[in-house]
Order: C-alpha cells, then sequence, then structure tokens
C-alpha cells in the first residue's frame, strides 16, 4: 500500500511540475532559421564540417520545440527530415563522400517540400 501512496504522490508532484518542453517561442524560432541559414559547410574537410553539422542538427531540433503552433506540424515534417539526413552525415564524421545516397533515398519525404515551403512563408511574413 505504501508503494501505492508513494506513486499516486509522485504523479501529483511531476504533473504540478508542469511540462517541460518548450514553449513556443516565435522570436527563437526566427533566430533559429537566421542560425541555420548561415551555417554552410561546403568546400570544408570533414573534421571542420562535422561541428557545424552537429550544432545544426541541435538547432533544428531546438526548432521543432519552439515553433509557434501555427507552423509547428510543418516545422516539424521539414526539420525532422532534415535531421535524419543529418544523422547519416555525422554517422559519416561530416564527409559527405561517405554518406550511402540509397539511405537518403530512403527516408519519407512525403510533403517535406510544401512543408518548406509553408514554413518559408511563415518567415517572410514573421521574421524580420
Amino acid at each position: 500500500m505504501r508503494y501505492v501512496s508513494f506513486l499516486i504522490l509522485l504523479v501529483v508532484v511531476l504533473a504540478a511540475c508542469g511540462d517541460t518542453t518548450a514553449a513556443a517561442d516565435p522570436a527563437r524560432f526566427c533566430e533559429i532559421l537566421a542560425e541555420l541559414d548561415s551555417q554552410d559547410t561546403t568546400g570544408m574537410a570533414a573534421d571542420e564540417a562535422l561541428p557545424i553539422i552537429q550544432e545544426g542538427r541541435d538547432k533544428y531540433q531546438e526548432g521543432i520545440e519552439v515553433a509557434p503552433e501555427e507552423i509547428k506540424a510543418d516545422a516539424e515534417t521539414f526539420a525532422n527530415y532534415v535531421i535524419e539526413i543529418t544523422d547519416l552525415l555525422i554517422a559519416a564524421e561530416g564527409d559527405q563522400s561517405q554518406v550511402d545516397v540509397t539511405a537518403i533515398e530512403e527516408i519519407p519525404d512525403d510533403g517535406v517540400g510544401d512543408a518548406a515551403e509553408r514554413v518559408g512563408a511563415w518567415r517572410a511574413d514573421n521574421c524580420t
């Protein structure tokens, strides 16, 4: 019986703490989009590109967390697609030539293009 009482108390305490996920933050979402635009690893050696790729992955994940509700589903669709590709690059230690192209082709891209367009339109309307 003590165990059940402890579990009930734990559930109540955790519920009182509230949701620990990030709240929608349109300003931060705009910042993340701008930061991602500035990350270009074109022509870099793999060891130089890898930290930037890893940082970009983290930014995409944060973008999902802070995306405004009206664009959240599209941000998540696009970001998750990019994250999967980024994970392949990270596994290849930043060396694009070592990424299996068929693995990229196997990543579902249903609606990614449309989602990216809607995020871009939202950005044009809401980010300065």
